[in-house]
């Protein structure tokens, strides 16, 4: 899902116009303090969890350094590897453990990062088989280089018309990775006008938070995503009006809940490590 609109980069600024994770998290951040007003004093402000969204994010470390360390947030529902829950689980770990020392900065990191993962993992366009058709298109697993800096998404081939084939093939009309930014695109522009707090699932309770659990909040709403088969109806018909009315009143919604859950689950056990203080 976007971060930035890459105009402004490096800015607090980066994404506020059509910045998808930004508006995701910031309604998450405000149903845990509604919802957790006492508990949640400790975790970090939204200003502190968007610094590290943008250019500060994944997205911006798959710029900086593709291939190196890039976290991967694809996952086949009915084929899950565990390879993304993994990663949630160590923003979790690592989360728990920051609010824990009081380590604002780490906090806010993990918090982001964390979101990041789940918000991308339940993002339809993420439930396509992408890793096996980029290995299928990149004949050559090297990446292409610029002054000796590797560019990502630039197919390789054995020679220079399967070159040509294999990048039209993921960037041309109807493309792998073209497809996979116009759905992106539509979601954004969807969402773009809807105020943060509208996006909010409206039957969220204090008692759902309080017994929060990752793995639940992530596949809870991962099937109830996954069922809807929006993708496969964006690769047949493109952007509907269906498709709009699922976004709004299921995707954006169901996402919002996992994260919001997802922190919840990090603060209770934050709180409970530190000596059983309530969750109030």
């Amino acid at each position: 899902m976007y971060a930035a609109l890459g105009i402004i980069e490096n800015s607090k600024h980066s994404g506020e116009l059509i910045g998808v994770h930004q508006k995701l998290d910031r309604t998450a951040r405000w149903l845990v303090a509604k919802h957790l007003p006492i508990a949640s004093m400790d975790f970090p402000n939204i200003d502190n969890i968007l610094y590290f969204e943008g250019s500060r994010g994944p997205d911006g470390l798959k710029r900086k350094s593709p291939g190196q360390d890039d976290p991967d947030y694809f996952i086949q529902p009915d084929k899950d590897d565990g390879q993304l829950i993994t990663l949630i689980h160590n923003h979790q770990h690592n989360l728990v453990r920051a609010l824990k020392k009081h380590d604002r900065v780490r906090a806010s990191f993990e918090a982001a990062w964390m979101a990041h993962a789940i918000v991308d993992g339940l993002t339809p366009a993420h439930h396509y088989p992408y890793r096996k058709i980029v290995d299928e298109l990149m004949t050559d697993k090297d990446y292409a280089k610029l002054f000796g800096h590797p560019i990502k998404g630039i197919m390789r081939g054995d020679s220079l018309a399967q070159a040509v084939r294999n990048n039209w093939l993921y960037w041309g009309a109807g493309g792998v990775m073209t497809k996979h930014i116009a759905f992106e695109y539509g979601v954004a522009y969807t969402i773009a006008a809807i105020p943060y707090k509208r996006i909010a699932p409206k039957n969220l309770k204090r008692a759902d938070l309080q017994r929060a659990d990752v793995d639940k909040a992530f596949y809870n709403a991962l099937d109830r995503i996954s069922t809807l088969k929006m993708y496969d109806s964006f690769l047949s018909d493109g952007w509907t009006t269906q498709l709009v009315l699922e976004t709004r009143e299921t995707l954006i919604p169901e996402i919002v809940r996992a994260v919001t859950l997802a922190w919840a689950a990090c603060i209770i056990e934050a709180n409970k490590k530190e000596g059983g203080k309530n969750a109030r």
